[in-house]
């Protein structure tokens, strides 16, 4: 049985890194925690404490079960890596990878896209790119350090005293921009991230808005695989209107806000949510899908709020408004072709704000 030196699980509670040591190596193991089972989704060798010799790793090695041996050519040092001495994790922001360290650097790296296309993470002893690990090569090694200097950062400043103010700047942006709150709840029941929505009236017309705060105070993990400049989708925060002061908007953003930090995934421009008419019967029977965008149509000559602006730890800060559709526009936002399920909303006279049942 392998030993099990160190086992961390991320401030989200979505990811488990455990470092084991087994006859002949260590290996970084990232485990999946958002389904009913735990997997792994990705396995990194991390060195050898003895000696190794022979021909490339192979799929599977001499004790059942145990991960492969590194070869000869694929170490740095096949007499023995030098002993981990203080080692740690870090959590990226994100929460979705893990690094390895020590008192000089970076030892080993499991980020959010390893275990899949052949490629497992980083370690500072692997030598080329191996099947059960990449060598830390100076580009690499350069990014990943920046990358766990601001991880430290952002847990140092996140678990610290931060909420007061992620509260207060977020309250008192859409305060401004929409106008007073005349309600505030907190959303779920996970104590990490806090996230609260509150309620505001658009003037005095009958349309309130209920929003997020808490969301953008971190990066979504998966952006970075999916959008060409991340910084501007890495931080949300969700909106929807309301004819009416109830707490159906309230109670929608409850179970939508826990997605991106339960699930370790991300919510962006044209994602949609559900898919079966009936599922949303406080908005309609025929309301199948919940439609995210930045830019829905206006109602009537109102156009929806401006909410740029606000911005967390330099990056900023996209809301999203969350529209609730019928098959047909669902069908038509699945493939994330969102502007044309946009313009077939506008075409229907359909807009940012989501009429009650009674309105429709």
């Amino acid at each position: 049985m392998p030993d099990l030196l160190m086992r961390s699980t991320s401030p989200y509670g979505t990811r488990r890194a455990v470092l084991l040591r087994g006859s002949d190596d260590i290996y970084l193991y990232l485990e999946d925690l958002t389904g009913e089972y735990d997997e792994t989704s990705s396995a990194v060798w991390v060195a050898n404490h003895r000696p190794v010799s022979g021909p490339p790793a192979a799929d599977g090695a001499e004790d059942p079960g145990a991960p492969p041996r590194m070869a000869a050519g694929g170490t740095a040092h096949p007499e023995g890596c030098p002993p981990l001495v203080d080692p740690e994790f870090v959590w990226f922001e994100e929460g979705d990878g893990v690094a390895l360290v020590d008192g000089e650097g970076i030892v080993a790296v499991v980020p959010g896209w390893a275990g899949r296309d052949g490629f497992y993470g980083y370690s500072r002893y692997a030598v080329g790119h191996t099947p059960i690990a990449w060598e830390l090569a100076d580009d690499a090694e350069e990014l990943l350090t920046s990358k766990v200097t601001e991880s430290r950062d952002f847990w140092t400043w996140r678990t610290g005293q931060s909420w007061g103010q992620i509260r207060s700047t977020g309250l008192a942006h859409l305060d401004q921009a929409i106008g007073p709150r005349d309600a505030t709840w907190p959303l779920g029941t996970s104590t990490f991230p806090e996230v609260i929505a509150s309620r505001h009236r658009v003037g005095t017309r009958d349309i309130w808005v209920t929003a997020t705060t808490g969301m953008s105070a971190q990066r979504m993990a998966g952006v970075e695989e999916y959008i060409d400049d991340p910084d501007s989708a890495a931080r949300i925060e969700l909106a929807i209107a309301r004819t009416q002061p109830d707490q159906v908007g309230m109670e929608l953003l409850t179970a939508l806000a826990q997605v991106p930090f339960g699930r370790c995934t991300w919510l962006g421009e044209g994602h949609t949510v559900g898919g079966a008419a009936g599922s949303f019967p406080a908005f309609g029977s025929d309301r199948a899908a919940l439609l995210l965008t930045e830019h829905p149509p206006a109602h009537g000559d109102v156009p929806p709020p401006d909410l740029r602006g606000l911005q967390r730890r330099g990056g900023p800060v996209t809301y999203l408004w969350v529209m609730l559709v019928d098959e047909e526009t669902f069908g038509l936002a699945r493939g994330r072709d969102s502007r044309s399920a946009l313009r077939h909303l506008r075409d229907k006279g359909e807009s940012w704000v989501q009429g009650a049942v009674n309105d429709l």
